[in-house]
């Protein structure tokens, strides 16, 4: 709640700095955000960013964040990079066998950077849709389509290996595909290749797609905060807290006298100034893309 507080009056003054009644609500509605951070009484009535606002700030610091997508990568890739050179230094009589247990231990850390990717790519799509179809993030999403080409189909693969193991699956159709492995795996000196069904990806590789799309969708986040985090410009919701300490959002007809006036006056004033889609924010320091 403190970030949300914090930006309230700076958004208010963004948007109409000589609107001493919007910025009078921002100021208003930050104190209350941060008094939430105690105890609420059943009953009471409280501001909540929007349901928007609040996705948006679920997609800056929640469990599927880019910064929790790239905690996750890394440790697929430190665990890929040690099978790699447990694979390529493996000697003597035992050498076989040690690099049949590298090599499927290795095709697990390949799918679970497979799945990385594909859940980048998924989150960059909806920032994309959230920050107004944002032409820096999509700039980079078709790089990163170019380096990732056939990791859609792999994942969902994997996704269905049950099927795919009996001839069953979606790419195989009509075709009469014998019952057996579906996923194959070669170990080279630098990289690690996943095939299946005629598609293919160097996974290493993939991982630094990965990175680079999630420096430049960073970027645009963090250039475009107030856009993301505020998506309804300085707007609230109001709930109330209900017995067991939860808050539930308040239908406009259960609004308490003198609410929808407030939520009006700052719907109002948000109109006054310019949308934050439209103001400048520089430029990407990797790709040089308008953030």
């Amino acid at each position: 709640m403190d970030d949300f507080a914090d930006t309230a009056v700076t958004i208010a003054m963004d948007i109409a700095p000589q609107d001493s009644q919007l910025i009078a609500i921002a100021v208003d509605a930050g104190d209350q955000l941060r008094e939430q951070k105690g105890v609420d009484e059943p009953g009471e009535i409280v501001f909540l960013p929007t349901r928007a606002s609040r996705e948006g700030f679920e997609r800056l610091r929640g469990e599927t964040s880019l910064e929790a997508l790239l905690q996750e990568l890394s440790i697929h890739e430190r665990r890929l990079a040690a099978d790699l050179k447990n694979f390529n230094n493996a000697v003597g009589p035992r050498a076989w066998n040690k690099r049949q247990q590298v090599q499927f231990v290795a095709r697990i850390d390949a799918l679970a950077i497979i799945n990385c990717a594909r859940r980048m790519e998924r989150i960059a799509r909806d920032l994309h849709k959230r920050l107004n179809n944002n032409g820096h993030i999509i700039a980079a999403l078709r790089t990163f389509s170019q380096k990732t080409f056939h990791v859609t189909d792999l994942r969902n693969i994997s996704e269905h290996l049950d099927e795919y193991a009996v001839g069953a699956g979606k790419i195989d159709g009509a075709a009469m595909v014998e019952p057996g492995d579906v996923f194959e795996i070669v170990i080279e000196r630098e990289d690690v290749v996943l095939a299946a069904r005629s598609r293919s990806a160097r996974i290493l590789s993939v991982a630094s797609a990965v990175r680079d799309l999630c420096r430049c969708v960073q970027d645009t986040t963090k250039a475009r905060f107030m856009e993301l985090t505020w998506a309804d410009g300085v707007n609230f919701d109001f709930a109330i807290i209900e017995e067991d300490g939860t808050a539930r959002i308040l239908r406009e007809d259960e609004y308490p006298p003198g609410l929808l006036d407030a939520k009006a006056d700052m719907a109002h004033a948000t109109k006054s100034g310019i949308p934050f889609s439209q103001q400048v924010r520089g430029y990407c320091p990797h790709c040089g893309s308008p953030l």
